[in-house]
C-alpha cells in the first residue's frame, strides 16, 4: 500500500475535520520525509488509534502518532531516553516509548521535528 492510499486509512482513524487530525498528518509527513523507509501499521483499531512506524518488521518500532484527549495529539519516540530540546517535552512516564503532546498544528515545529526525528533514527539499531 502506498503512502498517498493508506493516508486514506490513516484519517479513519482520527475523528475528521479535529485538529489531532490535522496535527497528526502534519506528524505523519515529517515521519515519511525523515525516516524514509519505514512501515506504517495500524494498532488497537478505533479504540486505541495508534499508528506505529517501523523498520523491518513491525516490532522494531522508531515512533508512534495517536490521538489524545481534547483534540490532542501524541508523537511516540523509541531509543531516545533522554530529550535536551529547548521547545520538546516528554508528558508522561513510558519504559519503552516517550511521548510529546501536542495541542495544536502551530506546536508542530517542522525543524523541532525533523531534529526529534533524526536523533531517534541516528539511536536506533534498525
Amino acid at each position: 500500500m502506498s503512502q498517498q492510499e493508506s493516508l486514506t486509512e490513516f484519517k479513519q482513524v482520527f475523528p475528521s475535520n479535529s485538529e489531532a487530525l490535522a496535527i497528526a498528518i502534519q506528524l505523519r509527513t515529517l515521519v515519511f520525509e525523515v525516516l524514509g523507509n519505514v512501515e506504517e501499521n495500524f494498532v488497537g483499531g478505533k479504540k486505541v488509534r495508534l499508528i506505529l512506524y517501523s523498520r523491518g518488521g513491525p516490532s522494531n518500532v522508531l515512533c508512534g502518532i495517536q490521538e489524545g484527549k481534547n483534540d490532542t495529539c501524541f508523537l511516540y519516540v523509541h531509543h531516545l531516553p533522554v530529550l535536551n530540546h529547548p521547545r520538546l517535552f516528554y508528558s508522561g512516564k513510558g519504559k519503552h516509548a516517550k511521548r510529546i503532546t501536542f495541542s495544536s498544528t502551530d506546536e508542530v515545529v517542522e525543524d523541532d521535528i525533523i531534529w526529534l526525528l533524526e536523533q531517534v533514527e541516528e539511536n536506533s539499531p534498525f
